[in-house]
């Protein structure tokens, strides 16, 4: 296909590209994780305070996102309407998993590779190449085989970096001039923006710069593009909605607690915030970071400058500038955002740009003239069939690889004697209330507790009304919990309820 057509064709997502990629990405996670649909999980940690909230979306009663340690609730609910939709569907509907929690569970399984696969899918509108994105596809495989258990995990900082990597690719497409990405580039920044209160820095500001270029370089085609416009206000319509309704109903909402919030930083040393943000590219080692960082940059900017003048270059070299603002942003937000240096999940959706930029190079060398005219290339790819096949032998491995790597297999926190807890905890309260005193290492515990009353009782809450952040204000104890229930002192030893003294530290 040449650049010209490229450049005009209509279709910018190929319908299969997407189907195909998703449904490899989501069966070998389901390949690696059947536990998702063959063992009982009663989640705890954050598990279970999301599945708290995971209750009221599944009646659309949820305007906020996730709890923060500091006191507050990020923007949205969006994750949790996709966790309520697995549970309602694989649990309640189909029977097809064991518990509430493994149907949350596969709904996120499943978000990541869709995102996955608008990340390929974009590039094949550009490179129109399926070698560049079968083999964009198995260096996904491969990337996230040898980084810390991601996709396959629950766990909100590791949510972001599939999002995270659609909104750096579909801003160098619309930069590039595909303002037909525009709704993409609205998904991608909805998702992220109700997951954590720092996207609304980067995703404004990414996806603005986007437009700005789009708009200065008169390379999108925006006279014709009332309907992706449209698409993307109406995305955003939808991800705006809850976060307005709060702001509404329970005026400032959580934005009075952001403004509030004074970020921590300032007095942070040069060094140590390179290092955090260097951390992400090569863990350990800060001068193999520092090479690992110039090698994803310098081989992607290379590469990409090789290829002769048109459509994919443009997209390729966009995707680098789109990378090298979000290191800029990163490194700001590092510096004056982020309390605690030693938090290194906070920055965990940063691993997107190190992969889009392998994503880059391997377009870009899949596509090159130059690298085909390579001797140790040039036999291969003179045989059409010769080249196909080393393609499929590329992606059979990556798959194998992904098949045994632990990094795509990861069961979360579970309590898997939680019956015989609940049992043993009903029994000690006779069917009233446990209200519950808690140390602050015993927070995994109790919300464990908390959810699984939820569903089977008995009731449990949490007698220090400060715990409301966490738990949401449904269990935290009314004065008929206080009059009625049997107190409960939970320990972070703590492993089955107590049954004689009121005061009793046996452990639950």
């Amino acid at each position: 296909m040449t650049g010209q057509r490229i450049a005009t064709r209509r279709v910018t997502l190929d319908p299969a590209v997407v189907a195909v990629a998703a449904l490899t990405f989501l069966g070998l996670l389901i390949l690696r994780n059947p536990v998702a649909f063959g063992r009982v999980v009663y989640e705890r940690g954050d598990f279970a305070a999301n599945s708290i909230i995971t209750a009221d979306a599944k009646h659309f009663d949820l305007l906020v996102g996730n709890y923060s340690r500091l006191g507050f609730h990020h923007p949205g609910p969006a994750f949790f309407y996709v966790q309520a939709f697995g549970e309602w569907l694989l649990y309640d509907l189909l029977g097809a998993v064991p518990t509430p929690w493994n149907g949350q569970w596969v709904a996120l399984l499943a978000l990541n590779s869709v995102l996955l696969a608008l990340t390929v899918a974009v590039v094949h509108s550009w490179t129109a190449s399926r070698a560049a994105t079968t083999l964009c596809a198995a260096a996904l495989v491969l990337y996230f085989a040898v980084q810390p258990p991601i996709l396959a995990s629950a766990w909100m900082p590791n949510l972001y970096v599939a999002p995270f990597l659609v909104l750096l690719t579909a801003s160098a497409s619309v930069a590039a001039g595909r303002v037909a990405h525009l709704p993409l580039l609205a998904l991608a920044g909805g998702l992220l923006v109700h997951g954590h209160v720092s996207f609304l820095l980067f995703a404004p500001v990414l996806a603005g710069a986007a437009v700005a270029v789009s708009l200065w370089t008169g390379r999108g085609a925006w006279r014709e593009a009332g309907a992706a416009v449209g698409g993307a206000a109406a995305v955003l319509g939808v991800f705006a909605l809850p976060i307005v309704l709060n702001l509404l109903l329970h005026w400032p909402g959580e934005f009075g607690r952001y403004f509030a919030y004074d970020g921590g930083g300032g007095g942070v040393a040069a060094g140590d915030v390179a290092r955090y943000v260097l951390h992400y590219y090569y863990a350990g080692s800060t001068p193999l970071a520092v090479g690992s960082a110039a090698a994803f940059f310098g081989a992607a900017a290379y590469l990409t400058r090789r290829l002769p003048a048109g459509p994919p270059r443009r997209f390729l070299a966009a995707a680098v500038c789109a990378c090298a603002a979000a290191v800029v942003l990163f490194t700001g937000y590092v510096a004056r955002g982020v309390d605690d240096l030693r938090f290194t999940y906070v920055g965990q959706f940063s691993r997107a740009v190190p992969l889009l930029l392998l994503l880059v190079a391997v377009a870009a060398a899949a596509t090159s003239p130059a690298v085909r005219r390579l001797p140790a290339l040039s036999a291969v790819w003179a045989r059409r069939s010769l080249g196909t096949w080393l393609v499929a032998a590329v992606a059979i491995g990556a798959l194998g690889v992904g098949s045994g790597a632990p990094a795509w297999r990861k069961l979360p926190e579970h309590v898997p004697d939680m019956p015989e807890v609940m049992a043993a905890l009903d029994g000690y309260t006779a069917g009233r209330p446990a209200v519950v005193d808690l140390t602050q290492d015993a927070w995994p515990a109790f919300t464990a507790l908390v959810v699984q009353g939820g569903r089977t009782g008995p009731r449990v809450c949490a007698r220090d009304p400060r715990w409301e952040f966490m738990v949401t204000e449904r269990y935290i104890c009314t004065p008929d919990d206080l009059a009625r229930g049997r107190s409960v002192q939970l320990t972070p030893t703590a492993r089955t309820a107590p049954r004689s003294s009121p005061r009793s530290t046996r452990p639950c």
